[in-house]
């Protein structure tokens, strides 16, 4: 659990950066997009309070773990999501997953983890985050990022509860 909360404050410290920074969050690339880039993920169900936000950078990711391994570019999604309801309450669903496409050409599903807090909300709700980053696609703006309910005894993934595209993210 320790892993999964350090990973979450990585996150939420690269997403500070980002929005505190606009400098930062415009530095362009030959084919017009920006990175590192965030866009809110808005819910497409009826759950009070559920948001969420993206994060997709450019990384540099070695192919082994010799210091010396050369390093291959990838694009990265990583999604954090707050307020979420038990996924069982929607249904036949035991996790979330995060979901990002460009329609008709290529998808990718990544599990999402819920995030352990040391004083849960009274309210209700739980956060969840993942990421992937293994894409060699470049993301074009007509890019869906979702948050889904899943059931991973099945595979089967379920219905949209956030989403947005990479609209914002381009020139």
């Amino acid at each position: 659990m320790k892993g999964r909360f350090s990973w979450f404050i990585c996150l939420m410290i690269s997403f500070i950066i980002v929005l505190s920074h606009p400098d930062i969050s415009l530095a362009q690339t030959p084919s017009n997009v920006f990175y590192p880039c965030s866009v809110v993920l808005k819910p497409v169900r009826d759950i009070p309070n559920a948001m969420g936000t993206a994060l997709i950078a450019h990384v540099e990711k070695p192919y082994s773990d010799a210091p010396s391994s050369p390093v291959r570019k990838r694009q990265s999604i990583g999604i954090y999501a707050d307020w979420l309801p038990s996924p069982s309450s929607l249904g036949d669903y035991d996790q979330y997953e995060g979901f990002a496409q460009i329609p008709d050409v290529i998808s990718w599903r990544f599990q999402m983890y819920p995030v352990e807090q040391d004083v849960p909300s009274w309210f209700g709700g739980t956060p969840w985050a993942g990421k992937f980053d293994e894409i060699t696609s470049e993301l074009p703006e007509k890019t869906v990022v979702q948050v889904r309910l899943s059931n991973s005894e099945t595979n089967k993934l379920g219905p949209v509860i956030l989403q947005n595209t990479l609209n914002g993210c381009h020139n």
